[in-house]
């Protein structure tokens, strides 16, 4: 008696060879079987399993059904229509998996570009079209979709599920190259988590986000020493990973001081909002939108732009110096708000700080910087000016002239004079000491390569705004490492302690050439010198104290 053959059944196999029931190789788009068949192949969708589910999310509502697309098979001679159990992702094209209704959050987030009136005139230029073309880019791209439209429509429950799905799969992918230890993967690795980082602190969970932030900042520091410098810039992914790292913690520890001055705010009007949940910070931050006028809009528009942070620019194109004004206007204008706010410390005048509206257009500002950095040619930096603030085309004024700067080395120093002297990033709070140490060294590279402006003022007559921007850097680099050692204890016991004090160090000689070659030797000019850049009337007590005894050190000598 002949024994029957047994032929198992591939549960991950297409739902043509199930049909039939024959084994399938599982190749994708199409697999041999069905191809040599001349069969149409079809894949069911992705199920995210439950145990990632209740890890990701305790309140997470669980993944909806995906609506079956009609599939019809035209090859042969006659039309066969595909039952209805044969769901296939239109999307196989590709480089990844678009389940949950992850086409349609896509295409949301696409035509969104000219709803908000932040689409480049050539649409191939746009950052959401050629994020297509990478597979993690793509992915981190349907994350910032995700939050864009919760914000946008105040609630994310429409494509909750789309958003999981690739928030899963970015986790499981970073995973990956971390038990691998794979230094290839490091830059696309970092703006990954970045991208998790930012979706979390717009959805209301700051400790997920500062977590996120913390393990980059562990990454940088196990790629140092795999023997890979933490500032190589010999490409131009590395410097998108420093740019994505600026914008994210700036953006993240704004959020959170906004925050929790919002909840100062409430206890002064009697509301007393105890419950520390992200969805209990979700709705307080979705209250806010509505108290800056234009806001929103502003920070929406923002937000259609991050993904130039993390897609391959067309072409690979070097980034370009961008004009610093309208970046320094903004900083004005919040610096003046929160002179206003020390004059009268009420948690009232405190919100005027965030609803004033300068904060929000500064994000817009350095995001519409990081693009028009990328420009090809002049024809192309005219067609970006479309993303200036408000969507509006804003030449620069024929009444003054360009002020030229590298786009990581300002933002790198504007996030530190928020921190250290206005006290608007994590409300002051000492910064984790490795992301101290990696602004710092990006604001150290700007210097060093621009320090020719140092010495402009010799042709002109006496006076230069490039060399008032160049000492406006390296005193703000100094002034933030010289509060770490004297007030922050606590962060200071940390691995790159003796990094830090070399950087200290670095800062304060470039300050003491300012000083010999300018001949400016006392604190009342050094402040004049710095408003000409940005710089408060008002400093909280004993902080002018604290400046002045930093700039006697570094004219006079000590401040070891």
């Amino acid at each position: 008696m002949t024994q029957r053959a047994t032929n198992t059944r591939s549960r991950a196999g297409c739902l043509t060879c199930r049909q039939r029931h024959i084994r399938c190789d599982e190749q994708r788009p199409t697999c041999q079987k069905c191809l040599n068949s001349n069969k149409l192949c079809a894949y069911p969708p992705a199920v995210i399993p439950l145990r990632d589910r209740r890890v990701l999310q305790k309140n997470a509502l669980p993944p909806g059904q995906q609506a079956p697309w009609a599939l019809v098979e035209t090859k042969g001679p006659t039309m066969k229509r595909l039952p209805a159990s044969a769901v296939i992702d239109p999307f196989d094209s590709l480089p990844i998996k678009m389940p949950f209704r992850s086409q349609e959050l896509y295409h949301y987030f696409y035509q969104t570009g000219a709803a908000f009136s932040v689409a480049p005139s050539n649409a191939n230029d746009d950052c959401v079209a050629f994020a297509t073309l990478d597979e993690h880019a793509l992915r981190s791209t349907i994350l910032i979709a995700g939050v864009h439209y919760s914000w946008n429509t105040g609630a994310l429950q429409t494509y909750e599920s789309s958003f999981l799905f690739h928030k899963i799969e970015s986790i499981r992918t970073i995973n990956k190259w971390l038990a691998a230890s794979d230094r290839t993967s490091f830059v696309v690795c970092v703006r990954q988590i970045l991208t998790i980082c930012l979706a979390e602190a717009c959805l209301g969970n700051l400790p997920a986000a500062e977590t996120h932030l913390s393990g980059v900042m562990a990454l940088f520091d196990s790629h140092s020493r795999m023997d890979c410098p933490a500032d190589s810039t010999n490409d131009i992914g590395s410097e998108l990973a420093d740019r994505y790292l600026l914008l994210t913690s700036c953006f993240v520890f704004i959020l959170k001081s906004r925050l929790e001055d919002f909840k100062v705010f409430l206890a002064t009007q009697g509301i007393d909002p105890r419950d520390n949940s992200s969805a209990e910070a979700l709705k307080l931050i979705k209250s806010w939108h509505s108290l800056e006028h234009g806001g929103l809009d502003a920070r929406l528009k923002a937000m259609r732009l991050f993904p130039y942070f993390f897609a391959p620019p067309p072409m690979h194109r070097a980034p370009q110096m961008i004009d610093a004004i309208p970046i320094l206007e903004c900083l004005q204008v919040i610096t003046g708000a929160v002179d206003r706010a020390r004059i009268n410390p009420t948690p009232e005048q405190r919100q005027h700080v965030w609803n004033d509206g300068g904060l929000t257009r500064l994000l817009l500002d350095l995001v519409h910087a990081h693009v028009a950095s990328f420009a090809r040619d002049d024809k192309d930096k005219t067609a970006t000016s479309s993303f200036s603030p408000m969507g509006t085309k804003c030449p620069p004024s024929k009444s003054r002239s360009l002020l030229y700067s590298s786009w990581s080395g300002l933002s790198a120093a504007a996030e530190l004079y928020m921190y250290s002297i206005l006290g608007i990033v994590d409300s002051g709070n000492p910064l984790e000491c490795r992301l101290l140490y990696r602004v710092a060294l990006v604001l150290k590279r700007d210097v060093q390569q621009s320090r020719g402006h140092l010495t402009e003022f010799a042709n002109c007559n006496g006076e230069s705004m490039l060399r008032s921007l160049w000492f406006w850097k390296v005193f703000n680099g100094v002034l933030t490492l010289y509060k770490h050692f004297s007030v922050d204890i606590k962060a200071v016991r940390c691995g790159c302690e003796g990094e830090l004090q070399d950087l200290y160090r670095w800062f304060r000689g470039c300050a003491r050439a300012w000083s010999g070659l300018s001949r400016k030797m006392h604190w009342d000019d050094v402040q004049c010198e710095l408003a000409k850049i940005s710089w408060p009337s008002v400093l909280p007590a004993g902080e002018e104290d604290y400046a002045a005894d930093l700039w006697a050190g570094i004219t006079f000598g000590g401040l070891e």
